[in-house]
């Protein structure tokens, strides 16, 4: 399904599907050594993923114009809870419905000032790491608004999904023995735990183009969810770079089928 191009622009001034690979998730799958970052705080200390050698990590990606991210925060509140031995981080990453309320960054200080609304507005409670402002953590780690990793002691993923999934993420925080390779929600599930009240504030964070660019796009979203859908369905995983072609992931499968 990939016709997008293989490299995108990553600040951009306003909200379009076509921002994103949808069938591929690039950056260190389950079982591989997470890529090490350096990120700031909100008080600008510098903090880096190796800081956290020795424990369990939740990275959750988001922003202030992100309702899929917005959504999670009170459920994350008691996943935190029922797991106090984990670090749970958001890493704030670009504007996903960025407008005329509040636009796409320009500069890291307009980036910070987006990050200190997450506490305010919508009470995040977990410490806020902020991304470069050309994304490098984001661009490594697969690129879409809502990612969640899993990384374990060791500094290696356990478990990753392309948009947060609470239940699949409380799952693999609890069968910690093995690592977790299916790395694709369920839309169905999530959408439905996003109201459209949620939906709605936290789109107006970025204003009336915001709101109005996310509603024009709305059809080919779905239809791309419906895709993504399959191809996952189909081949069992994403590509995972860009120059994966469907020829590899169909000889794959059929060796899978030989296999099994």
């Amino acid at each position: 399904m990939s016709e997008e191009k293989k490299t995108l622009p990553y600040l951009t001034p306003r909200f379009k599907p076509g921002l994103y690979n949808w069938d591929m998730f690039v950056g260190p799958r389950a079982g591989e050594p997470a890529i090490d970052f350096t990120a700031v705080d909100l008080e600008g200390n510098e903090v880096k993923l190796s800081d956290f050698r020795g424990r369990w990590v939740v990275l959750e990606t988001g922003s202030a114009t992100c309702s899929m991210y917005t959504k999670n925060i009170e459920r994350m509140r008691a996943l935190r809870e029922e797991f106090p031995d984990v670090e749970f981080l958001v890493v704030y990453v670009r504007e996903a419905h960025p407008g005329e309320r509040l636009h796409q960054h320009r500069s890291f200080e307009e980036k910070k000032r987006a990050a200190a609304l997450l506490p305010k507005k919508y009470k995040e409670h977990r410490r806020i790491l902020i991304d470069s402002l050309d994304g490098q953590m984001h661009r490594a780690y697969g690129g879409m608004p809502n990612i969640v990793y899993v990384i374990n002691p060791d500094g290696i993923v356990h478990y990753r999904c392309d948009w947060t999934h609470v239940e699949g993420l409380r799952k693999a925080l609890t069968e910690r023995d093995h690592i977790h390779p299916h790395e694709h929600a369920d839309m169905k599930e999530i959408n439905a735990q996003r109201s459209p009240w949620i939906a709605i504030r936290t789109m107006w964070t970025g204003g009336i183009i915001a709101l109005w660019d996310f509603v024009r796009a709305l059809p080919t979203i779905v239809k791309k969810h419906k895709l993504v859908d399959a191809f996952y369905a189909k081949y069992g995983r994403f590509r995972s770079r860009p120059d994966e072609t469907l020829e590899e992931l169909e000889r794959e499968r059929e060796e899978r089928k030989t296999a099994a």
